[in-house]
């Protein structure tokens, strides 16, 4: 998690940014399973980023940057989510103050995913596992065939690849490149995978009362 402040200097016929950071602390994030991520959730939507809203709370020597992303849920795929479905994040932008906190899942207005919601408001981030529990809904160009990426954008072939630790950078970029599109799950695919898990497990559950 870092805080930054960045400074606009402007000069004649140029702009310099300049940005000090203040590491506070590093965010390790173990990869799930699939059955356990999907078994443990509050819930699983489908949904789409409405709109955001930052806002920096300071309180004593604390100074912290919330975000509230509005969901407009198109599909409960389990569990049981609120009437008005709003994620509050630790971190975002306020003016030139920025938190950003390493491993948190990065939202778009506009953009549908599928979301595995846990402990909102309660974590550091309302996903379970952080970017493990975000799943961005992509469209092929070609084919106009909708699928499932991760959050690095790299398609999902397989439920077994959630317990995969996330690449970044060039290697998300060349994953990514490197698959084809039409053996990535679909949405109602991937949906039907966990209702599945979460069926095993009340059906466990009523079992053993």
């Amino acid at each position: 998690m870092r805080f930054r402040r960045s400074l606009v200097l402007l000069s004649i016929g140029a702009v310099f940014l300049t940005l000090t950071s203040n590491p506070v602390t590093a965010t390790i994030v173990i990869p799930p399973e699939f059955e356990e991520m999907a078994a443990k959730s509050d819930f699983v939507v489908r949904g789409r980023v409405d709109r955001m809203t930052s806002e920096l709370v300071a309180k004593d020597d604390s100074r912290k940057i919330y975000t509230r992303v509005k969901v407009e849920v198109l599909e409960i795929i389990a569990g049981t989510p609120p009437e008005d479905l709003v994620l509050v994040c630790l971190g975002g932008r306020v003016g030139d103050e920025e938190l950003i906190v390493d491993g948190a899942p990065v939202f778009r207005v506009g953009e549908e995913s599928i979301f595995f919601v846990r402990r909102n408001g309660r974590a550091l981030s309302p996903l379970y596992a952080m970017s493990y529990g975000h799943y961005p809904i992509r469209t092929d160009s070609s084919t106009k065939r909708r699928y499932v990426a991760r959050q690095n954008e790299v398609p999902l072939e397989s439920v077994a690849e959630v317990a995969q630790p996330l690449l970044d950078g060039h290697a998300a970029h060349a994953e990514s490149a490197r698959r084809l599109k039409a053996n990535a799950l679909s949405p109602t695919d991937f949906a039907e995978k966990i209702k599945a898990v979460v069926s095993r497990r009340n059906t466990t559950i009523d079992a053993n009362h």
